[in-house]
């Protein structure tokens, strides 16, 4: 089954952001995956939610190479025929409902092969090495933020609890003295 047959039998679903229509979006529900194999090269891009995404084929002109990628809403990415993409809905508590994605097969550039073999190891080297470090240092980043969000609201409520158990241990013995 190609991709388009895929995502055209796919339903339509409404973007939760500012309750718009997401025009050319599909639905990938928490537990589903969805398999894609393009004929052309496409962009894709979530619009809602969050994927855990298997991509496979040629990968920097490693054959049957596989990188494994987690993209939110926003992120987008470029897939060229013969690769094959494996995403799931990966939806933490953070990303509750449906996912909403969008496949672009003409919005993709195609890109300029490599002329010849110093190119292809400048590229295999140094580039893709490069996007990956940006990607996981982008993704770190993101788990610090959430982390030290995680770690204030312990504290708060830390601090909430020691203030309720100070209060219920200093009450009765005020009372004591007073009488």
């Amino acid at each position: 089954m190609s991709p388009r047959n895929v995502l055209e039998s796919q339903q339509s679903v409404q973007a939760s952001v500012a309750d718009r229509p997401a025009a050319g979006c599909w639905k990938l529900a928490t537990g589903q995956a969805l398999s894609l194999r393009p004929r052309t090269q496409g962009v894709l891009e979530i619009a809602r939610g969050q994927v855990w995404l298997t991509l496979t084929g040629a990968l920097a002109d490693r054959p049957g190479a596989a990188a494994d990628y987690v993209l939110r809403a926003g992120d987008r990415l470029v897939v060229a025929p013969g690769q094959h993409v494996v995403m799931e809905a990966w939806n933490p508590r953070k990303y509750p409902g449906a996912v909403a994605f969008r496949w672009d097969g003409a919005a993709a550039p195609v890109a300029a092969q490599p002329a010849g073999g110093t190119a292809r190891d400048w590229e295999s080297g140094v580039v893709l090495p490069l996007r990956d470090l940006v990607q996981a240092l982008a993704q770190g980043g993101r788990a610090v933020v959430d982390a030290l969000a995680q770690v204030a609201g312990a504290g708060g409520r830390f601090a909430v609890g020691f203030a309720r158990f100070a209060l219920y241990r200093i009450a009765p013995q005020r009372q004591r003295r007073t009488a």
